[in-house]
C-alpha cells in the first residue's frame, strides 16, 4: 500500500505516557562519527539521560584521527565500531544496520542533539500503531542561535499526505526519521559514495517512503540540528550535483505518477546550482527536468514560471538574476506586496 494511504498524526495528542510502550519492540540509535570530538559526547549525553533510553546505541567511527571511543561517556553501554578506511556516512550507516538486530532504528549524526522527550515520544508512537516510519520535526541552530524552529514543515503532510512527494520536495533528513530495520534492508540501505558523493540521505529517504506501508508524524521539534561550516554538506556544489544524480536514479525506480515531482525537484536543484554560479551543472539539471517533465517550477514566482515555459529555465534564471541586480530590494518588496 502506498505510504500516503496510511497516515497518523500525533501533533494534537497528549504527550504523556497514556499508551504503554511494547517491551518486545526494541529501538536502536545508530550514530555516524567522523572527528566531531566533544560534539559526540554532547549528543550521547542528550540521549542516555532520557527515561527508558534506546535498547542499543552504536557509534560507527569512520576511520577518524580523533577516535570516537575517547568521547564516550563512562558508565553506559555504548558500542563503537571502527572502520579502517574512510568511506563516508552512507557506508557507515549500512554497517550499523548490520550490527543491530533491533526492530526499529534511528540514524543520527554525531553533532546533533536529542530533545529530552525524543525517546518517550518515539516509543509511544511505535507502541500505538507500529508504523513503518515515525517522523519528528527538527530545530536547526548555529552558534547557539536558532536558524529554523521547524526545518521540515511537517504540517504540509496534513494537506498532501504523500510521503514520497514530500521527500522529493527536499523535506526529509536523517535525524527526522525512525523506521523498521527490515524496511531499510529491503531497499538495500544507502547507496555507496562511488554512486552518490552526497545526497545519499535524500535518495535513501525517498526510497524508504516509497517502500513503506504507513507512517506516523510527531509534529514537534524533537531533534536539534547543529549547523557547522565544516560539515559533510558544506560543499554545496557537490551536494547539488549529487542531488541531480539522485533524482535521475530515483526517476528510474519510482512509480510513473512521480515523474512530474521528480522534474520539479530537478528544476529546483538547477536553480540552486545557477545561484552558486555552477552554470554547466545547472543546465544538466534543467535538461533532466525537461526529460522527466514538464516541470511546474513550483519553487519560483509566477513571472519566472511564464519565462521558463516560453524560453526555458536557464533564460528564466538569467532574467530573475538581472531583475534582482537592477531593481533595489525595497522596490521589489513593495511591488511584490
Amino acid at each position: 500500500m502506498p505510504a500516503n494511504l496510511m497516515h497518523d498524526s500525533l501533533s494534537s495528542r497528549p504527550s504523556g505516557d497514556s499508551v504503554p510502550a511494547d517491551e518486545d519492540i526494541r529501538l536502536a540509535v545508530l550514530i555516524t562519527y567522523y572527528n566531531e570530538r566533544g560534539l559526540l559526547r554532547d549528543c550521547l549525553e542528550s540521549i542516555i539521560s532520557q527515561p527508558k533510553p534506546p535498547d542499543e546505541i552504536i557509534v560507527y567511527d569512520d576511520a577518524s584521527a580523533e577516535r570516537a571511543d575517547a568521547y564516550i561517556p563512562p558508565g553506559f553501554r555504548i558500542r563503537v565500531v571502527r572502520g579502517e578506511r574512510n568511506h563516508g556516512p552512507g557506508y557507515g550507516r549500512n554497517v550499523l544496520l548490520g550490527e543491530t538486530d533491533c526492530e526499529y532504528v534511528h540514524f543520527h549524526d554525531a553533532d546533533d542533539l536529542f530533545h529530552a522527550d525524543w525517546c518517550r515520544e518515539v516509543r509511544l508512537a511505535i507502541a500505538r500503531r507500529q508504523p513503518d516510519i515515525v517522523l519528528t520535526e527538527i530545530t536547526s541552530v548555529r552558534d547557539g542561535a536558532i536558524v529554523s524552529e521547524r526545518v521540515l514543515g511537517l504540517d504540509a503532510l496534513e494537506r498532501d499526505r504523500d510521503l514520497v512527494r514530500f521527500g522529493l520536495r527536499g523535506s526529509l533528513l536523517v535525524p527526522s526519521t525512525t523506521f523498521r530495520r527490515a524496511l531499510a534492508l529491503a531497499i538495500g540501505g544507502f547507496r555507496s559514495r562511488e554512486v552518490l558523493a552526497q545526497s545519499e540521505d535524500f535518495d535513501f529517504h525517498i526510497r524508504l517512503a516509497a517502500a513503506a506501508r504507513d507512517y506516523t508524524v510527531i509534529d514537534r521539534p524533537l531533534i536539534i540540528q547543529r549547523l557547522r561550516l565544516n560539515s559533510h554538506s558544506a560543499d554545496m556544489e557537490s551536494c547539488w550535483t549529487s542531488a541531480v544524480r539522485a533524482i535521475e536514479l530515483l526517476a528510474n525506480t519510482l512509480p510513473p505518477q512521480y515523474r512530474g515531482d521528480a522534474a520539479d525537484a530537478a528544476a529546483r536543484v538547477g536553480s540552486e546550482l545557477y545561484a552558486i554560479r555552477s552554470r554547466s551543472h545547472a543546465r544538466e539539471a534543467f535538461r533532466l527536468s525537461r526529460r522527466l517533465g514538464p516541470a511546474r517550477f513550483r519553487h519560483r514566482p509566477r513571472g519566472y514560471r511564464v519565462v521558463a515555459r516560453l524560453l526555458g529555465p536557464t533564460a528564466a534564471e538569467w532574467v530573475a538574476a538581472t531583475y534582482r541586480r537592477m531593481i533595489p530590494e525595497r522596490v521589489r518588496r513593495r511591488y511584490s506586496g
